[in-house]
Formats: structure tokens, sequence, C-alpha cells
């Protein structure tokens, strides 16, 4: 089954259709705004607003003109605003004007805060420009509205001057004191600065070259002392080394008994010494000491002992001393160097030190004077302010400061300030509009039912054998024949008269929607007929017999589509063409036909070898076999042989049978059907049936011999091929 969804393209002709078919949606919230909008705007009470200009006056001495260039742009209203708000929304102001005019009543105490904030919200500020702006009041009388105005005006303009007195000299006072106490502490911060760079004066960071220097000498020092350390110890392992030889040949003590040295032991010597000294300066490891070893090795292998000599010291008794000697001289100096190298170290570690505390230093310096730095621009700046104030407040002790004055006076309001009730239903109903739409688009967005032939083609693969429009529950009174005469209905042939039924069965069937008997001529009627068309194709090309009719869920015209199929086919088909009544849990069949008989399909089940005939009802040319009376288990009934026995006999008694089965999801009962019938045909009903509960449906019957599906319940408006039906209606059917 292909599936694409439920998106919908959205073209003008969809739109219009969606707004038409959705109208409620559309139409509720546009009535209930609007009409909230409008039944608010009128019970909204009428205002009057009047409004007084009220402009800066600044006058200044000449002598401090040079001093203040622009007194009008230091007398900005957008920036003494707040100040103004404070004089106007003052208490004393408030209560005074609402005494003088009993606005909230006489008032023989304190004027309650209630009132007091009510006032407020009804005075309004609007600034017109940079030395002037406008003073509003609201109320619903007008000339008081007028007289409250210039009032309040008048009042502010006389408070103003007093209140900027007293706040020149609160900000005179705050001034001097924060001016002081920064001076105090731009002092104290500069007094740390200093105390700091006297304290690590070595260690600043102007001193890092210099130090870097030093260090650099001392290392150096250091490392020759290294060196000569380094050469003293070697000679000195020599040397020692060289006292041992001498002390193990003998000859060296107090007696002055010597041996006579061959070739080979002074050239041992010789190799002795050259071993002690590559050991000072290399590992054992080192191929050089490791060779000389050998070479020692060999020669002491191979020499043979030389021959006692007495006589005078020998000299390697002097060379013996010299040695010792030697030796002294060489631990002195070591124990010296040792000295100046630790000397040298520490200074050279102090120098280091320094080195590395240098970046902390900058660090709290820069810290320091970047808060002196701060607080001499805050002090500065303080400073102007303080001198700033002390002209503001010379300037008022004159009284040539910056006042105010009334240059526009309140006139009588003319027309109500407020509300704008056209303006406030206009947007009720844009805003009922909007709504309306979202209200369609979401309800067009949530609905995954079919409404058109094209949405079903969309969807599915079946074929849509008919698409079946509205059936109206009552025919028309009359109707216009093409030469404009009325033509009666009860005039126009019908099966109705041929099967023999009464006035009362004939409004029966208009009431169950049997088009095929009640409106022959309809378009109902003709869809029917052209799905009886295709079923008689499919009877000629595949010789079958029975067809089942059935739905995915409960209340999409099933039985409906059933007895009106079956009626058209009793009229076209030659043989006998047998309706039946599958469904035993809620059988409808007789009542849409209005048959009385009680006994039908059941129970021809329980009795399967009971005479047809008697379960059967002829209506026209049409048998009608019901469902019957109720019984337990229909679907421990309809699994049964019995049940494949039966309709193997009623092929033989009928040349067709329609089966009107259960729906396909709650039970299991079209299932059975679907597995004995030749075909099967679903319906499906518009706006109604859900996409994936048609999908779930059909993939659940799994049945193979399915011909396809009917779409029932169509509105021909939301189709583009709507006039075709119309036209065919006018011109043709209409005719008859």
């Amino acid at each position: 089954m292909q599936n694409n969804g439920t998106d919908r393209t959205l073209t003008a002709f969809t739109i219009l259709k969606v707004i038409k078919r959705r109208k409620l949606y559309f139409l509720i919230p546009m009535l209930l705004l609007t009409a909230g909008a409008a039944i608010y705007a009128l019970r909204l009470p009428t205002r009057f607003r009047a409004r007084a200009l009220v402009a800066v006056e600044p006058v200044i001495p000449q002598r401090y003109v040079n001093l203040r260039t622009d007194a009008a742009a230091a007398a900005s209203v957008q920036d003494q605003l707040r100040s103004i708000r404070e004089t106007l929304f003052s208490r004393p102001l408030l209560e005074t004007v609402i005494r003088e005019f009993g606005l909230y009543g006489r008032q023989q105490d304190a004027v309650p805060e209630s009132a007091i904030e009510d006032m407020k919200s009804k005075i309004d500020v609007q600034v017109e420009g940079p030395d002037a702006f406008y003073l509003g009041f609201e109320g619903s009388n007008p000339q008081q509205v007028m007289q409250v105005t210039n009032r309040v005006a008048q009042l502010f303009v006389e408070g103003t001057s007093n209140l900027r007195g007293q706040q020149v000299q609160q900000a005179t006072t705050f001034l001097d004191a924060e001016v002081e106490r920064l001076r105090k502490q731009l002092t104290d911060q500069e007094q740390r600065e200093e105390g700091y760079k006297q304290r690590a004066a070595d260690e600043l960071p102007a001193n890092v070259q210099d130090n870097l220097r030093i260090v650099g000498n001392l290392q150096a020092q250091v490392q020759n002392k290294t060196d000569r350390i380094g050469e003293d110890q070697a000679r000195r392992a020599a040397v020692v080394e060289e006292i041992k030889t001498l002390e193990k040949q003998g000859g060296v003590g107090n007696s002055s008994q010597t041996f006579e040295k061959s070739a080979t032991d002074g050239t041992v010597e010789d190799l002795r010494l050259k071993l002690a000294q590559l050991k000072a300066r290399y590992t054992s490891k080192y191929p050089e000491i490791v060779r000389t070893e050998k070479e020692i090795r060999d020669l002491e292998a191979g020499r043979t002992p030389a021959a006692a000599v007495r006589g005078e010291p020998s000299p390697a008794r002097m060379r013996y001393f010299d040695l010792r000697a030697e030796l002294q001289s060489i631990d002195q100096r070591l124990k010296s160097y040792r000295q100046e190298q630790a000397t040298l170290t520490a200074e050279m570690q102090s120098y280091q030190r320094r080195v590395r505390t240098s970046p902390k230093h900058e660090m709290v310096l820069a810290q320091l004077t970047r808060d002196s730095s701060t607080t001499r621009s805050a002090y500065e700046a303080m400073l102007a302010k303080q001198q700033e104030a002390r002209l503001d407040q010379q300037l008022q002790k004159g009284n040539k400061g910056i006042t105010f004055k009334v240059v526009e006076p309140a006139d009588l309001p003319s027309a109500p300030y407020s509300p704008k009730r056209p303006r406030i239903i206009l947007l009720g109903f844009l805003a009922s509009l909007g709504i309306g739409v979202m209200a369609v688009l979401f309800a067009e967005q949530t609905d995954s039912s079919f409404h058109t032939i094209e949405d079903v083609q969309g969807f599915t693969n079946l074929p849509v054998l008919s698409a079946i429009p509205t059936i109206a529950a009552r025919m028309p009174a009359s109707r216009s024949s093409q030469n404009g005469n009325h033509t009666s209905t009860a005039s126009v042939s019908s099966p109705l008269q041929n099967a023999g039924t009464t006035p009362a069965d004939s409004h029966d069937f208009r009431r169950h929607r049997l088009t095929v008997l009640s409106n022959p001529q309809s378009l109902p009627s003709e869809q029917y007929g052209i799905l009886a068309l295709k079923v008689r194709q499919w009877v000629t090309q595949n010789g079958a017999q029975v067809l089942v009719v059935t739905s995915a869920a409960s209340g999409e015209g099933k039985s409906l589509t059933a007895v009106n199929l079956s009626l058209a086919l009793s009229r076209s088909m030659e043989g006998r063409v047998l309706l039946l009544d599958g469904d035993l849990r809620r059988p409808q069949v007789h009542k849409c036909l209005n048959l009385n008989t009680k006994e039908g399909f059941s129970d021809l089940l329980l009795r399967p070898d009971d005479d047809i005939s008697r379960y059967v009802s002829k209506i026209g040319n049409l048998y009608v076999m019901p469902g019957g009376t109720e019984v337990a288990s229909p679907v421990s009934l309809l699994a049964s042989r019995r049940t494949a026995e039966l309709l193997a006999r009623l092929r033989k008694e009928f040349r067709f049978i329609v089966v009107d089965s259960p729906p396909i999801m709650p039970v299991a009962d079209a299932h059975i059907f679907a597995g004995l019938a030749d075909g099967v045909v679903l319906i499906v009903r518009a706006r109604q049936t859900q996409r994936e509960l048609f999908q779930r449906a059909v993939e659940s019957l799994s049945a193979s011999n399915t011909l396809g599906l009917v779409l029932n319940d169509v509105q021909l408006g939301d189709t583009r091929y709507a006039y075709a039906y119309h036209y065919q209606q006018k011109q043709f059917l209409g005719a008859r």
C-alpha cells in the first residue's frame, strides 16, 4: 500500500474549500470575538483628557555665561524628568488637588493611599522638546479635567523652586563629603604605592635586567669554581693513586731500601695516573677508561719485581714526599673553592629570587597604580561636580536659577480621549479572523480522513470503483425539466411502483437513503449503477458469484452500499441476486428494507438442512436474507464448516450473492467471509475514515481478492470536476 501521509497541497481552490467545509471553525470564533470586543468597547467608560504645556525658563547672570555656555542644555526636561515626576507625584501636591476639587469625596482626615495612587495613574507627562513638556490629566468630567490640569500645573511651578533649592543644598552637602572621602582615599593609596616601591626596590620590574646580568656573572663565577674544583679533584685522585702505588712498591718508609724500577713499572705508573685523571671526568664505562684498565692489567701480569737497592733515598721516596705535600695543598685549595662556590651560589639564588618575584611585584604595583588612577579620576570628576553644585547654589540664593512656567493652559476637551471603540472592534475582528484561520488550519492538519478520490488514490494502490455523493434523506418536491415545466417526483416511474410497496415503505426507503429505489434519477443512483456495471464485468471475467462488502469500522456506510449495490445488480443482471446480511452482531439490512422477518442467516446456519426459501424475502427483483436471530458466538458459527456448505448451496440457488459483512477491525467475521468469497469491496466514508485506521484494516485483512474500494458520502463541491456532475444532473438526469 502506498502511503503518502496526510499532506495536502495548499492552493487557492483547496483553501477556499477548506474554509467552506470547516466554516463553523471560522465563523464561531469570528462572531464570538467580534461580539465580545464590541461589548467590551461599549461598556468602557468615556474618558476626557486635558493638557497644559509647561516650559523651562533658565535665567543666568551675565558673569556666569563663560562658565556655563549652554544653560538650556543643562536644564533639559529629559534630564530632569525624574525630578519633575517626583514633584508632580508628591503627596502634598496631590492631596491639595484632591481636597480642592473633591475628587474622591470630602476628605475629613488624611487622603487614603488608594486615592493617591489612582491620582498618579491619571496624570501623564509627555516630553515635547528639550525645554518643554505636556502635563495631562484624565477624567470623566471635561470641565473638571481642564480645571484640575491647570491647578496641577500651577502647583508644580510654585513648588519647583523650593524643591530645586532643597535638591541643590542636598547635592552640595553630599558632594563635599564625597570629595573629602575621595581625597583621603587617594592620599592613602599614593602612600601605599610609594611604601611598596621602597620595600621592594631591588625586586621591581625596572631592575630585572640588572638582576639578570648579575645572575649571569654569578653563574659564570660558580661554573669557574666548579671547573677548578673538578680539576683539583682529578689531580688529587691522581696524586692519591700515585701515592698508593709508591706505597705498594715499598721504599717509601723509614728504611732506605728501595727497588729499582723496570721500564714496565714506569709504564704502569703512567697508565695509572692517566686512569685517575679519566675517572675524575668520565664514568667507568667510558671506552678510554676500559682500554686503560685493560692495559694496566696486562702489564701487571707480565712484569717481574725489581731488585731492591740500598743506599741514598731513592727518587721514588722523594716523589712520595712531594706527592704528600701536593695532596695537602690540593685539599686546602678545594676547601677554599667550595666555600667560595657556596657563597656565590647563595648570592646567585638571591638574585634569581628577585627575578622570579618581579612579575608578582609588577602586578601588585600595577593594581596599586590603577586604584590610584581610578580614585584620582573619580576625585577630579567629583571636584568638578562640586564646583558646579556651588555655582547652582549661588544662583539659587540669588533667585536667578532655572524655573518653570505654564506656556499654554489646558483647554476644555471637545471630544473623548478614550476608548477608541471602532479601533477596539476592528482589532477584535482581526484577531477573530486570525484565530478562525488558525482553527481551520489546525482542524485540517489534524484531520487524516479522505475527502476526495485524489486523496484515496494518493494514499493507496487499491482502485476506486466508485465515488458515491452524499445522499439526502429527503427527495426534492419538484424538479424543473428542460422546457421549464415542473415535474412531480411522484409521477416519475421508479422501482417502488413495480415492487408493490406502500407510500409508507417509500418514505422509509428515502429515510434510509436507498436512492436506487427512492430516487433512481439522482447522481448517487447513477454512481451505484456504475459500481454495479464494474461488478458485472468482474463477474463475467472471473465467473465469480460471491462479493463481500465490508469496511474498516462501523458507521462508514457498508450496509447502505451493499443494499443499493444489490438493488442496482438486481435491475441489470440476468439471474437471481441475493443480498445476504452476514453481520450476525448488528444486522441492518432488514431495517433498511423495512422487513419484518425475524429468521435469517443465523437460523439457517443452525438448521442447514431447511429450505432456503423460508429465510429469503423478495423486494422487486432482489432476494434478501436477513441476519436472523442473535447468536451467542458468531465467530464460532461462521468459522464452522456449515458456513462454507451453506454458501455452496446458495451459489447453486442464485446467480450472484452480495454479503453485507461486519467491519474488519473490531471482529474477525470479515476475515472469515473474505476467505469464503470470490471478491471483497472496501467501503471508505469521506471525512470520517481515518487513513491510519484504513491502512491497518487493509493490512489486517490481507485479502488477495480485493476488487477495490468505494468512497462513500463524497461532497462534490470539494472536487474540481463537480461541475461535470451538476451538468449531468441538469441536462440528462433531470430530463428523464
